[in-house]
C-alpha cells in the first residue's frame, strides 16, 4: 500500500485560522482582564462637591417686645456681614409688661417716700431728746434707703440696685423709751422697702435679659427684626455664623455602587488655583437618601439625590467656611 504524502497547510491558512479562531478568544480574555482592573481602581470611588459647615446661631427675643436698637458701637446699628465677637450687644428689646411693672414699682417708692417724709418729720413730737434724736435718725436712715431706690429705677442712670439683704451700714438702734407705735411704723416702713428693692433688683436682671448678646464670634450672615418691628417670645432677631469650619457635608450620589461607611478615606480638594490635594475620613453617613443642594451638583441641571455623609475637617489646613471642596470618596479605611 502506497503511503500517500499530505499537502502541506500555507501560512496564510493557519493565519487565516488564528486570526478568526484565537485572536477573538484572547480579545474577550483582555477584556475580562482590564474590566476587571478598572472595576478594582475606580469602580469603588465615587465623586461628589462639598460644603465647609459651620456652626450657625440664632439670637432670639426671650419675650414679646418692641426691637428698640442694634446697637453697634462704631457705626449706630449692626448690619448684614458685620463681623460680631462672643458677648457684643447684638439688639435691645423693650418688654411692654416690663415697663409697667417698672412704672407701678415707681409709683409704690414715691408713695413710700412720702410716707417716709411724714414719719420722720413727726418724729420730734412727745418723747425725751434721746428718744426723739435716735427715731429722727432712723426715719433719715430710710428715707435715705427710699431715695436711692428711686434713683434705681431712674433708666438714665442705671444704677446696679444693691442686692444685699441688709444696708452697707447698720440702721440705728433705738432706745428702750421709743414708743411701741414709733417701733411698728418703722418696722412696717422698713418690711415695705425691702420688699421694693427685692422687685427693683428682679427688674434689673430682667432688663438685662432684655440686652441680647452674641454667644459666639463670627459673621451676621441674616438680620429678621430691624428697630420698631415687635417680635413674638422665642422671635429670631439675628442670625451669626461662626468663623470656623466645623465639618464638610457631602453626597454620595444615588446608584453609586459605593457604600458609604463612617472611616472611609476621602480625598479633597478646593476650588483655589493650585490647591494641593488634602485627605480626611467619614464621620458620619445619613440614614436616608436626600436631594443634593443644586450648587453641589457639579454637572447635572436636573435635581440628584444622593446620600449625605459628615466629613471630618482636615487638621492640617483651614478651609473657609461655606466653601466647596471637589470631594473624591475611596472604598478603603484610613488607617
Amino acid at each position: 500500500m502506497t503511503q500517500e504524502k499530505r499537502i502541506p497547510v500555507s501560512r496564510a491558512v493557519r493565519w487565516r485560522r488564528i486570526r478568526n479562531q484565537a485572536i477573538p478568544v484572547l480579545s474577550f480574555l483582555a477584556a475580562v482582564v482590564a474590566s476587571s482592573w478598572l472595576w478594582r481602581d475606580y469602580g469603588g470611588v465615587a465623586q461628589g462637591v462639598g460644603e465647609v459647615d459651620s456652626p450657625r446661631v440664632d439670637v432670639t427675643s426671650p419675650t414679646a417686645g418692641l426691637v428698640m436698637s442694634l446697637p453697634h458701637q462704631a457705626r449706630g446699628q449692626w448690619l448684614v456681614y458685620d463681623h460680631v465677637q462672643a458677648g457684643d450687644v447684638i439688639a435691645r428689646i423693650e418688654d411692654t409688661h416690663l415697663e409697667n411693672s417698672k412704672n407701678l414699682l415707681q409709683q409704690e417708692v414715691v408713695k413710700l417716700l412720702d410716707e417716709v417724709t411724714l414719719q420722720s418729720e413727726a418724729a420730734g413730737a412727745g418723747g425725751d431728746a434721746a428718744a426723739i434724736e435716735a427715731l429722727r435718725s432712723a426715719w433719715q436712715f430710710e428715707k435715705s434707703r427710699v431715695l436711692s431706690l428711686d434713683e434705681q429705677l431712674e433708666p438714665e442712670l442705671q444704677i446696679v440696685p444693691n442686692t444685699s439683704r441688709d444696708p452697707i451700714s447698720p440702721p440705728p438702734e433705738l432706745p428702750a423709751t421709743v414708743s411701741v407705735a414709733s417701733r411698728d411704723a418703722l418696722a412696717r416702713v422698713r418690711e415695705t422697702r425691702h420688699a421694693l428693692e427685692l422687685r427693683s433688683t428682679e427688674i434689673h436682671r430682667s432688663t438685662k435679659d432684655l440686652e441680647l448678646q452674641s454667644p459666639i464670634s463670627g459673621t451676621l450672615v441674616a438680620v429678621h427684626c430691624w428697630p420698631g418691628q415687635t417680635v413674638p417670645t422665642g422671635g429670631r432677631i439675628a442670625t451669626i455664623a461662626a468663623d470656623y469650619g466645623r465639618h464638610i457635608v457631602s453626597y454620595i450620589p444615588e446608584g453609586s455602587p459605593l457604600v458609604a461607611r463612617p472611616g472611609m478615606q476621602v480625598t479633597l480638594r478646593t476650588r483655589a488655583a493650585g490647591s494641593r490635594r488634602l485627605t480626611s475620613v467619614v464621620e458620619q453617613v445619613g440614614r436616608r437618601v436626600e436631594q443634593i443642594p443644586s450648587h453641589q451638583v457639579a454637572a447635572s441641571k436636573s435635581a440628584m439625590w444622593g446620600t449625605p455623609v459628615r466629613i471630618k475637617m482636615p487638621s492640617d489646613d483651614l478651609l473657609q467656611p461655606g466653601a466647596l471642596v471637589d470631594v473624591v470618596f475611596s472604598n478603603t479605611s484610613a488607617h
